[in-house]
């Protein structure tokens, strides 16, 4: 072999040598000409938590109480007979009944003075407030109202032939006439009678939540009318 040969030969060897080097750098390539995997770390696992919203009322939790649940509601001691549970939105107890005033159950409900919901200790949540007529032996006392809390919880009740305003006189066919919300309390207007069947003597008064227990206040008599 000539010399000529010899460094024809040692120049190919060259080229080859820095083509095979070329190819053995990390181009981030792949044989077939796809990009090379990158290792990455394991994605980072979301927070645990409850995502579901806060403060939920109602029986079982399923949201602020709502008026037709008072049909199975919980009712306190009434017209000197137990407390019990509502059944369709009627009970009887003791020697008597308990009936709520509503649409779907009372033929004498009164459209002004239907279960009304408001916030009455200004937690931000409503309670619910509702109008229960009662009787013993067939005859009927005046109303309860009943004030209601989360999960159906009875926070209090109002007698409506037991008011300090009545001064003593006994007062009897309590009725509700009608209420309206007025920021945190219930305005109420009621009729009563000292004597006779009819209610006759309107009363009104502020619905309110005094260390937790429901009141009338503000109580106010008004002239004797015939014509509630």
């Amino acid at each position: 072999m000539n010399s000529k040969t010899t460094r024809r030969l040692t120049a190919v060897a060259a080229v080859l040598t820095v083509g095979v080097l070329a190819g053995c750098q990390d181009t981030g390539q792949v044989p077939g000409g796809g990009s090379a995997a990158t290792p990455t770390s394991a994605p980072s696992k979301a927070p645990s938590g409850d995502s579901s919203s806060e403060g939920s009322r109602g029986t079982g939790g399923s949201g602020e109480l709502k008026a037709p649940d008072l049909l199975s509601a919980p009712f306190p001691a009434m017209c000197d007979n137990p407390a019990g549970r509502l059944k369709e939105g009627k009970a009887k107890v003791g020697s008597g009944n308990v009936t709520l005033m509503d649409r779907h159950v009372s033929p004498g409900y009164n459209p002004s003075a239907g279960p009304v919901g408001l916030d009455l200790d200004n937690d931000g949540d409503n309670e619910m407030v509702a109008e229960l007529e009662c009787d013993n032996g067939g005859v009927t006392w005046p109303s309860v109202i009943v004030v209601y809390g989360d999960d159906w919880k009875i926070l209090g009740s109002v007698d409506l032939k037991e008011q300090p305003a009545y001064k003593g006189q006994p007062m009897s066919k309590g009725r509700v006439l009608s209420w309206n919300v007025d920021g945190n309390a219930l305005k109420v207007k009621w009729g009563t009678t000292d004597v006779g069947p009819v209610p006759t003597i309107p009363w009104t008064g502020r619905l309110v939540l005094k260390n937790g227990e429901p009141q009338l206040v503000d109580v106010a008599r008004g002239a004797e009318t015939t014509s509630l």
